[in-house]
């Protein structure tokens, strides 16, 4: 009777042992707990025998041994090593069996299925534009043709960023204008794929609601002659919902409808339906519970007088789209892609070596390089050879600031000084003497886009950086040298330096102080403009700015 129980005991522990020695994974513990349980060859025999005879009562039919039940478990335990083996692929590392483990309880669509198969001419086949060139179906439906998503104007280009060196090598800049027309291009010769594999009938779906809107294609499709929608010239709204929630839903949206767009008398029909249900305690109906309605519960500044805290390194965010920096700052911050932890990486290194060859500096770099954690492969390699030009051209800078004089007095130093009345708090990559010993901030930049010379002048960092220079932050107050951005990330064989002129020297002195006190002010305001521009593009907030129609729900501050 004990038996059943000693060899269950007997897979624990050898789970167990392969789950602890050195270079464990998901793989290696199931297949050990697969050896220690011993149905290998039990079942193995009874898949490949012979169906047996129909036999009457349960008694009976548990005795015998079942082909099919025992070739499907052994496809199931084949599918399940299988798929520990690509996680291992993918994943590599310690604790390997048990984030398998996580992954597999979390799944709600299986890898893999071993279910029968409807026959090839009899299936639907889910492919994308690319995967469907070439072939051809009497019905294609291509699906979620929505605005945002088809076309996709994020800007992107092959691995090795062929087209970006054209673009270099011509002149022309490779985030501009031009470079979003070309990713139009390619999605619109996507879509002509798409819509051109069909035999006989065509069908394009898209959704207009509150927050989804058809994409412009939709409007190509409609406009060749033959085509019609449910209404006859434009998308058919999805079938609504037949419940309460739904119906409040579409009773507000009639009820708050301009005039221009709703007849009067249906708003008035609406208004009187909606307070029925609020009478009757439906949630939602009570404009009183309705969003965006309620008064501002405080109108008055986010921040008392004197607790506004400017760091140089916002000063600019703040400038081009105050919204984007209050959310930020109020902890909307997107998770840090690679690309800037790889700068950061390159920044630690920079600290710790300060003076030092690109010999030193790229074995500090292969020592720090597993803390980013990235796996193993090409994608890792590129990374860390583009982490190693940056630091070949930080030591070309060392090299040639030894040149012209300068001497370093300190690496990643923090201050907090008082400038007119704005405390101003940060830290800089470097503080150097120039040759006549005059302070000189350094910015270490690891990103790719650099600002014109022009722009430099009146770059809103480095200015706040000379008004904390002239106001102690680092010593006695003194009259800096300027400052300086080193572009380490860009694709030159050497940093470009790109110096600011003392504020002194500037044909308007004060205009950095007249930027702290501007942004310290709006940074303490109660409300906060959404300013439209170029940064849109990649702004993780955009979502809950009202300037945009993905965030026009939102009720916030005004937008230009």
């Amino acid at each position: 009777a004990l038996e059943p129980a000693r060899r269950v005991a007997a897979v624990l522990r050898a789970g167990r042992a392969a789950a602890t020695a050195a270079g464990a994974d998901a793989e290696t513990v199931l297949w050990a707990l697969w050896q220690a349980g011993g149905l290998a060859e039990r079942w193995r025999e009874a898949a490949l025998a012979p169906a047996p005879a129909p036999a009457p009562g349960p008694a009976a039919e548990r005795a015998v041994p079942d082909p099919a039940r025992a070739d499907r478990d052994l496809d199931a335990v084949t599918a399940l090593l299988d798929a520990a083996a690509r996680f291992g692929r993918l994943f590599p590392g310690g604790d390997g069996a048990r984030r398998f483990l996580h992954r597999q309880a979390r799944a709600e669509v299986p890898e893999d299925t071993l279910a029968d198969r409807a026959p090839d001419d009899a299936a639907v086949v889910l492919t994308t534009p690319q995967g469907a060139a070439g072939r051809e179906w009497d019905v294609v439906v291509v699906a979620g043709v929505q605005e945002g998503v088809w076309p996709d104007l994020r800007l992107r280009g092959p691995v090795l960023g062929v087209q970006a060196l054209v673009d270099v090598l011509a002149g022309r800049d490779p985030d501009g204008p031009g470079a979003r027309r070309v990713v139009l291009e390619d999605e619109l010769r996507l879509f002509h794929v798409a819509v051109s594999r069909a035999r006989e009938e065509l069908v394009v779906t898209a959704v207009r609601d509150g927050e989804e809107q058809p994409s412009s294609f939709v409007d190509l499709v409609a406009a060749v002659p033959g085509a019609r929608s449910g209404d006859g010239d434009a998308p058919t709204a999805g079938a609504r919902p037949v419940s309460l929630p739904a119906l409040v839903a579409r009773l507000r949206q009639v009820a708050c409808a301009p005039a221009a767009a709703e007849d009067p008398r249906r708003r008035a029909a609406a208004a009187v339906r909606l307070a029925e249900l609020a009478a009757a305690g439906v949630p939602g109906a009570d404009p009183a519970d309705w969003y965006g309605l309620q008064p501002v519960s405080d109108a008055g500044p986010v921040r008392a007088q004197g607790e506004v805290v400017v760091s140089p390194s916002e000063v600019e965010t703040f400038e081009r789209c105050g919204l984007r920096w209050f959310l930020e700052s109020s902890g909307a911050r997107p998770a840090r892609p690679p690309g800037l932890s790889i700068g950061a990486l390159v920044h630690r290194v920079a600290a710790q070596a300060p003076a030092a060859e690109a010999v030193e500096l790229r074995r500090r770099l292969e020592e720090l390089w597993p803390s980013l954690g990235l796996a193993p492969g090409w994608v890792s390699a590129a990374a860390r050879e583009r982490a190693g030009r940056m630091l070949d051209k930080l030591a070309d800078y060392h090299r040639d600031a030894l040149a012209r004089g300068r001497r370093l007095l300190a690496v990643e130093a923090p201050f907090e000084v008082l400038v007119d009345g704005v405390r101003v708090r940060g830290r800089v990559d470097r503080l150097e003497a120039d040759a006549d010993g005059r302070p000189l901030v350094v910015d270490l930049k690891t990103g790719r886009t650099q600002p014109t010379r022009a722009e430099v002048q009146r770059h809103p960092q480095l200015g706040v950086y000379q008004l904390a220079v002239a106001a102690g932050a680092f010593g006695a107050a003194a009259e800096g040298g300027g400052a300086l951005l080193v572009q380490l990330g860009g694709t030159q064989r050497a940093a470009p330096q790109q110096q600011q002129r003392p504020l002194a020297e500037d044909e308007d002195p004060r205009w950095a102080a007249q930027l702290l006190q501007r942004v310290a002010a709006g940074m303490a305001a109660g409300r906060f403009e959404a300013v439209v521009g170029p940064q849109c593009g990649t702004c993780p907030v955009l979502s809950s700015c009202p300037a945009h129609e993905a965030g026009r729900s939102v009720a916030a501050g005004g937008a230009r």
